[in-house]
């Protein structure tokens, strides 16, 4: 007698689900990856080359296990990763930038002394080849240094992507570089509302030259605009924005009588100064008898 086909299933279904599962697959440990990869270099830059290709791997999937193990490894290796970490700032897949950032930064903890600004190069390059998320952490990792190489990279990555303005206008004032101005002016006067109390404030930041946009808007048709420079330029002025500021209030004193108060105070407190300098100096200057 032949046996329905449906039973047939039904029968070698059930043997199947009686059998033992079949063992899994063991976990591979991510510490013999890194083994075989320190073992494989000669010297410590050829180990940290050998970590990032663990990590960031040129082609296929990876083991995000092992990954993570080679970042963290990397870290360690301080300023010797730094050659390895340029390397792959400018070949690695583009979802891997912000990673070699991130990784570049730690890594600058363990530096030597003497040894620390290594590090600067890359995420300088990042500023040029990544991603938005990239850029935006490489930027943030360069307040700290302050290098003045970074303002037109910064510049130049907020005109390729609006969505980074706000972060670069900010941080421009922190690094207090006059070379900036120019961008910052063009922001203060045609840059988005939001932007240009930001704008205002990060050249006020920077001082010297970069005053003299925040004196020239003190003349600008909109009030708005001359109110912004009037409110950034006050906490900055010396001397030199004394004549600016009473135009300003000769002008367009009714813009704000309360502000207009605080500027006349400024000046007074300026004008104060200037003549106890003056004073000091005579009184330190050779008499003649």
């Amino acid at each position: 007698m032949r046996i329905p086909v449906v039973i047939a299933v039904l029968a070698a279904a059930s043997i199947a689900s009686a059998a033992p599962p079949a063992p899994a697959a063991p976990k591979t440990d991510p510490r013999e990856a890194l083994v075989r990869a320190l073992t494989a270099g000669r010297t410590p830059q050829e180990q940290a080359q050998n970590l990032a290709a663990l990590a960031w791997p040129a082609s296929g999937p990876r083991d995000s296990a092992i990954a993570e193990a080679a970042r963290e490894e990397l870290e360690n290796f301080g300023s010797h990763a730094m050659v390895a970490l340029r390397e792959a700032i400018n070949y690695v897949r583009p979802e891997y930038a912000e990673e070699v950032v991130r990784t570049t930064i730690g890594a600058q903890r363990f530096s030597e002394v003497g040894r620390g600004r290594e590090y600067l190069p890359i995420l300088l390059d990042a500023l040029w080849v990544s991603p938005r998320a990239a850029k935006e952490l490489a930027i943030r990792g360069l307040l700290g240094e302050r290098p003045s190489l970074a303002v037109q990279p910064m510049i130049d990555s907020a005109l390729e992507d609006p969505a980074l303005v706000p972060l670069v206008v900010e941080s421009l004032g922190t690094l207090r570089y006059e070379q900036a101005r120019f961008y910052l002016e063009r922001i203060l006067m045609e840059g988005p509302p939001p932007l240009r109390p930001v704008a205002a404030s990060s050249l006020a930041q920077i001082g010297g030259a970069a005053l003299k946009p925040l004196k020239s808007a003190l003349k600008a048709p909109s009030k708005e605009t001359r109110l912004l420079a009037v409110h950034a330029l006050l906490p900055a002025a010396t001397e030199y924005e004394l004549g600016s500021l009473y135009e300003y209030m000769e002008q367009h004193g009714d813009d704000d009588p309360v502000l207009t108060q605080a500027i006349k105070a400024s000046a007074v407190t300026i004008e104060k100064a200037i003549a106890a300098r003056d004073a000091s100096e005579a009184a330190a200057s050779p008499k003649d008898f």
